[in-house]
């Protein structure tokens, strides 16, 4: 980007003599909030006169909004229970009615949230802090008793506050906006059809103000490669908030670390009986806090290594500053990323705590990123890697063949209107499993006579090197031909055929599927998280590395030279993408873009393969529950 530098130096001058001007006169959002707002029961638990000692690390960016600040551009990436709303959106909007009379504009990913917000916090905001008198009278409703209350406009003299959602277009272009407030705006579409994308829409409003505009972009972030307030971030100067150790009194930012270093990875742990020991960082005792006992959990200084309790944050909090660690690609452009370490409403068990129970699961992961750590989440489940697919066909093997290594076979059935599409698995120890053959049996599938019907029978008859198909799931349709598929498990069958149903993305316990009774039929539902499955096999299928025989990752995965390349393509069709409910409610999900049985059929095996596992455990090894690795070494061993 090319900058004036003369007019950068014009704007320098005219701040800085505005600031003088002004110093005496007009006070900044932090000094007018601590001498003029009160926080009734109303809207905290600790009514009183508006403090920043709580939240320190506010200050300065709720300054940023000022009129002497020469700051135009804030974007904050932040975790969750930092108080941003109340200290920062909350004082400016106040500041601005009435410091510096603007036109203001709040938006946010879900309007009707909005207007409760603006009723149970702007206008005790406006009571609390004597505003009321401010605010223009609502000419259309005369017997209003209160003044300027409309469910999305404030008026007051000498501007506005207009409060709107994410979803409109014409909401978001109707006015020229001097401050501009975007509230977790990775909560926002990624486009409003054909008019683009809702932040750089409202963005366009405040182009006529030049060097007056004031424009926050504050979210919890979420996917990476789609994170709106990532993308502000990088563009300012990236500050970090740090604070002094007790003991040494060096300054440090607050981290977490994780055991595998996956969140700083320069900085690797060691892990000794169960305590991560490591340069610095959050520590804990792994092995007790998986017990539920958190007392271990302690902070360790960069610096000099001690072992800093949380008794000390607040203390550390009110001396903190923030240090911009990158030069900002925009004049005037400051950016902040703040975890919840930090946080005075979360201690920090509670944050181990979470990362522990998320485990390996990409949406508790995902989950832990964006809310303790205020980072955005690197979604290596995003979608299956065409490069890493071109693997799986190692040239080894031919259809029908059943490696050495193979230690029980599973199949899957894939129901479309002319065809049934089955593949056949063998399964290995740690879920290594090989592509037997995917079979396309053409027929009319809503006939039960239709030979197609018959061979799919004989494919759960064969025997395959010595060894039966174990289990074979069936997918059971839309409803349209679930009686059908139903009736013929029951009839043929044998123990052997079961029925599946997809349902939802994934489970809240963490389970992948369930097993039901289903009225009227002597068949077993399974009842599968769709969603669970694809996370973990897009993991598998992205391991970009080559394994030999003898040292292969979980999951590794092959197929025989027979698999067409459509089977492959068929992989990659589906990705993961950020949804918004008309609520504001955020889901990431699945969405497929062309043909995408081979991928359906890869769910079906895995979770029939899980179910073998669980067989074997609970009827044959007398395990409580589901141990795979001791069921596979077992298998090895027979």
């Amino acid at each position: 980007m090319i900058v004036d530098k003369r007019e950068v130096q014009i704007d320098r001058i005219i701040d800085l003599a505005l600031s003088f001007s002004k110093k005496d006169i007009l006070p900044t959002v932090s000094e007018w909030a601590e001498a003029n707002r009160f926080l009734s029961s109303k809207v905290t638990k600790k009514p009183g006169n508006f403090n920043f000692d709580y939240m320190p690390y506010t200050r300065e960016i709720a300054d940023c909004f000022s009129r002497t600040s020469r700051v135009r551009e804030v974007a904050v990436m932040k975790g969750v229970q930092l108080g941003f709303t109340t200290s920062i959106f909350d004082n400016a909007i106040g500041y601005h009615i009435a410091e510096n009379p603007s036109s203001i504009m709040l938006v946010s990913g879900s309007k009707s949230l909005l207007r409760d917000y603006k009723k149970v916090k702007i206008d005790q905001l406006i009571d609390d802090s004597g505003l009321r008198d401010r605010i223009v009278a609502d000419t259309g409703n005369k017997n209003s008793r209160r003044q300027g209350d409309t469910s999305s406009l404030i008026e007051f003299v000498g501007g506005f506050l207009r409060i709107v959602g994410a979803k409109s277009a014409d909401d978001l272009r109707s006015f020229p906006i001097k401050i501009l407030l975007l509230d977790e705006l990775d909560a926002y579409p990624e486009k409003l059809g054909d008019e683009g994308n809702p932040v750089e829409l409202a963005v366009s409003r405040t182009d006529s103000f030049g060097r007056d505009k004031k424009i926050g972009y504050i979210s919890t972030p979420l996917l990476k490669h789609s994170s709106h307030v990532y993308q502000y971030y990088l563009k300012g100067d990236q500050r970090k908030y740090y604070v002094p150790c007790p003991f040494c009194g060096e300054y440090q930012e607050l981290i977490f670390y994780s055991k595998n270093g996956g969140l700083y990875p320069e900085e690797k742990g060691v892990e000794t009986d169960g305590v991560i020991f490591k340069p610095y960082g959050l520590i804990f005792n792994s092995k007790e806090c998986k017990n539920g006992c958190y007392d271990s959990v302690v902070y360790k200084c960069k610096h000099c290594g001690e072992l800093i309790n949380e008794y000390y944050k607040p203390s550390m909090l009110k001396k903190g500053y923030w240090k911009p660690t990158a030069v900002s690609q925009v004049p005037y452009f400051q950016s902040y990323q703040i975890s919840s370490l930090y946080s005075p409403a979360r201690e920090w068990w509670e944050i181990v705590k979470r990362f522990i129970t998320a485990g390996n699961n990409p949406e508790k992961l995902r989950i832990f990123y964006n809310h303790d750590l205020g980072l955005p989440f690197e979604d290596t489940t995003a979608g299956v890697n065409s490069i890493s697919i071109t693997k799986l066909r190692d040239g080894k093997f031919n259809n029908d063949e059943i490696p050495d290594e193979a230690l029980f076979l599973t199949a899957a059935c894939d129901v479309q209107d002319n065809r049934l599409e089955v593949e056949v698995k063998a399964w290995g120890d740690r879920f290594r499993n090989w592509g037997i053959n995917h079979i396309v049996i053409p027929g009319d599938t809503s006939n039960p006579m239709d030979p197609c019907w018959q061979e799919l029978l004989d494919i759960k008859d064969k025997i395959w090197a010595g060894k039966q198909i174990f289990y074979m799931l069936i997918d059971s349709g839309d409803g349209e031909k679930t009686d059908l598929i139903y009736r013929f498990c029951e009839q043929y069958g044998e123990g052997i055929i079961f029925p599946l149903k997809g349902i939802g993305s994934t489970s809240k316990t963490g389970d992948k599927y369930k097993i039901r009774s289903l009225d009227n039929y002597s068949v077993k539902l399974v009842e599968i998280y769709v969603d669970s499955y694809k996370n973990q096999l897009a993991g598998w299928f992205n391991q970009d590395w080559r394994a030999s025989d003898e040292d292969y990752p979980d999951g590794w995965s092959t197929i025989a030279n027979g698999y067409s390349d459509e089977y492959l393509r068929q992989l990659t069709t589906e990705h993961r993408v950020k949804k918004v409910s008309d609520s504001g409610l955020i889901s990431i999900n699945w969405v497929a873009h062309g043909r995408n049985e081979a991928f359906d059929l890869n769910v079906y095996n895995l979770c029939a393969a899980e179910l073998v596992i669980s067989e074997i455990s609970r009827n044959y090894l007398n395990l409580q529950a589901s141990n795979s690795g001791e069921v596979f070494k077992i298998l090895k061993a027979a």
